[in-house]
């Protein structure tokens, strides 16, 4: 299976499924109009150097609503992850060699090690939280992971750009967005990847599987794009 593109159609599969449990607990109508929100809010993906892969036409999302808070996790896809670009690992030749001829391609040319325990293409994940005042999402902050896969947080001033947008920026060959300083870069006038309306579009349980993604139970990639920072809060009575 290929990532979404732009105009193709997939299983759909209820929220709950994908780890929205609280929206079929509460009784909230803008629970329910939070995929039209969400796919409203435009989504930027830069980087401070060059890395190998090309960006999907689709950002994939997941969301998650507790009272007035709102995550929305999305999921990044590049069609391959190789350790070539502006690094150190290019810079001394031999360590990309090394890692590109077992890890990213076998022999440079059977699927590596990667694919074999991750799957295919690259798929990396940030979690954005926001608030709900009076029918307008405001971002608050997020989480994502750095290069050696340690969480960071990320705050409003990393997150937002001056136009409202979104930023996500990665400075490492393997794409993940923990780099601080998005919103900065793209008022600086960085090179830009956006996505919004039917570029922005929910992610399903068939992409899931396809990608060996996991879920939120079983996080397996883009990890922070699962989690869950906001406390369950069960219905009583």
């Amino acid at each position: 299976m290929k990532w979404p593109a732009v105009g193709t159609t997939t299983t759909s599969v209820s929220m709950t499924a994908l780890g929205s449990s609280e929206l079929a607990a509460t009784d909230d109508v803008a629970a329910y109009e939070d995929p039209a929100r969400i796919e409203k809010q435009p989504v930027c993906v830069g980087s401070r150097s060059w890395s190998a892969g090309k960006l999907g036409d689709t950002v994939l999302y997941r969301h998650h609503r507790v009272g007035n808070r709102l995550e929305v996790g999305y999921f990044v896809y590049w069609s391959t992850e190789r350790p070539w670009g502006q690094n150190v690992l290019s810079y001394t030749v031999v360590p990309a060699l090394l890692i590109d001829a077992t890890y990213s391609h076998f022999l440079w040319v059977l699927p590596g090690f990667k694919d074999v325990l991750h799957g295919a293409a690259d798929v990396e994940g940030v979690r954005v939280e926001l608030e709900d005042h009076d029918g307008k999402l405001e971002v608050i902050g997020g989480t994502a992971d750095d290069g050696f896969h340690h969480g960071v947080r990320l705050s409003r001033d990393d997150l937002v750009d001056s136009h409202g947008r979104i930023v996500l920026l990665t400075d490492v060959w393997s794409h993940q967005f923990g780099a601080h300083g998005g919103a900065g870069a793209a008022n600086s006038g960085a090179s830009l990847h956006c996505y919004e309306g039917t570029t922005l579009r929910p992610m399903t349980l068939e992409v899931a599987q396809a990608f060996r993604l996991g879920s939120e139970s079983s996080p397996r990639r883009a990890k922070p794009a699962w989690r869950n920072g906001i406390a369950q809060v069960k219905p009583t009575g």
